[in-house]
């Protein structure tokens, strides 16, 4: 039997140690903010291990050693289960051996060791530390889709950035549609024009899904400068004919057409891609007939001197 594998040799400086009140406090107040589901529960299940939940966290001496014997007595193989094992004594190395000694005895591979630092700050919350592990070029992805849709949706998560940094620098294959939706939703936040890039890079069936969600995402969003400055940068775009065609259709006849500023959008559109012609059609589509007047206060500013005043 190697070390690690005996409960009373890997907790020898306090055999009778169990997690405190305060530990698992924190551990389950997280698992809540995340469906009941943190990292952890994932990789144990990995293992083998059923209802993690219901291992972890411990809540005394014999369910510690109930875990440890759980994760020693799956099929996979030492590192794996060392790396479990790495996890847990990051929860307890003030009081027990630490983790690092751990590591280094068992010769633990330094990319189980970064993952497990990164997913053990990602359970805790702390996101941008996490990151600086999990997008290590040394790891293959692990859980990726789970992770980025973590960072996009987490409660306590609101640097706008970080679901991007880790999405550019890992790489992930999205499939799951509630992650895209997730993530497409930061990615349009941070740039309009990336976010159009992006959806058509995901089938025909997708792609007018994620374009009209894009048009959405910027008409709905919080009012005043940023508005403004989203919906210029939409209106300008490069359209295909396909999305010139699915533009107009969205905000006249779809589910974009009672949206803010819906009808100004499609005006505007058509005076800055020089097709004034179709404004009236555009306009006898809401039953409007005043097409000279597009009252788009949160985009006045922003055409001053640009397109609207050389359309008046």
């Amino acid at each position: 039997m190697a070390e690690f594998e005996n409960f009373d040799v890997l907790f020898a400086s306090d055999r009778s140690f169990a997690y405190g009140e305060q530990t698992i406090t924190k551990i389950l107040k997280s698992r809540r903010l995340v469906d009941n589901e943190i990292l952890i529960d994932k990789l144990l299940k990995t293992l083998g291990v059923e209802r993690p939940q219901d291992l972890y966290p411990p809540r005394s001496n014999q369910s510690l050693r109930n875990l440890h014997s759980q994760i020693i007595e799956s099929a996979s193989p030492d590192h794996h289960k060392q790396s479990l094992l790495y996890y847990i004594l990051k929860d307890t190395q003030d009081h027990n051996t630490s983790s690092s000694t751990f590591a280094r005895a068992v010769f633990l591979p330094e990319k189980y060791r970064i993952f497990i630092d990164g997913i053990w700050l990602l359970d805790r919350g702390d996101f941008e530390n996490a990151l600086g592990y999990l997008t290590e070029p040394v790891l293959i992805p692990t859980f990726p889709e789970e992770i980025l849709y973590l960072l996009c949706t987490h409660p306590d998560q609101h640097d706008d950035k970080l679901p991007l940094a880790y999405y550019y620098t890992v790489s992930p294959t999205v499939t799951s549609p509630r992650v895209t939706e997730a993530f497409f939703a930061k990615l349009a936040m941070g740039s309009v024009t990336e976010a159009l890039f992006w959806c058509r890079q995901h089938g025909e069936s997708n792609h007018r899904k994620l374009f009209e969600r894009l048009i959405y995402n910027v008409l709905s969003g919080p009012g005043g400068e940023n508005r403004a400055r989203r919906s210029v940068e939409l209106i300008h775009l490069p359209f295909s004919k396909e999305e010139e065609a699915w533009f107009g259709a969205y905000l006249t006849d779809g589910e974009g057409k009672n949206l803010h500023g819906a009808k100004d959008a499609c005006k505007v559109r058509t005076v800055a891609t020089g097709k004034s012609n179709a404004i009236a059609g555009r306009a006898d589509a809401y039953g409007d007939k005043s097409d000279h007047l597009m009252d788009w206060s949160s985009l006045g500013s922003s055409y001053e001197q640009g397109s609207m005043t050389s359309a008046r």
